[in-house]
């Protein structure tokens, strides 16, 4: 696959909601991994931080296993971090979606 023909499924996949939250995983795992790089952290002492097994942080880096947002809160203050979500909004005058009532 060309990097033209990746970057054109990246681009579609990012406009899921699905495609979304995968970007997101990935990008805070890159963080996660970038702060244990500089703090001399292996998987062992970051499990230990977080209260859980090397083997299920392996999974978390990855991808096997789910990455929610207490599991995300979790790493971030393992490496001394704070979790932050924000929504952005697209378009202010954009309608809500069909099914946005339905939460």
């Amino acid at each position: 696959m060309s990097t033209k023909s990746f970057t054109a499924l990246m681009a579609r996949l990012g406009a899921t909601p699905e495609g979304q939250a995968e970007h997101v995983a990935v990008a805070f795992l890159v963080q996660v991994n970038a702060r244990m790089q500089a703090q001399g952290l292996n998987n062992t002492e970051l499990a230990r931080r977080m209260g859980t097994s090397p083997a299920y942080v392996t999974r978390l880096f990855r991808g096997s296993a789910n990455l929610s947002v207490q599991t995300m809160t979790k790493l971030a203050h393992a490496v001394n971090g704070t979790l932050s979500l924000e929504l952005v909004v697209n378009d202010e005058h954009e309608a809500p979606p069909a099914d946005a009532g339905a939460a």
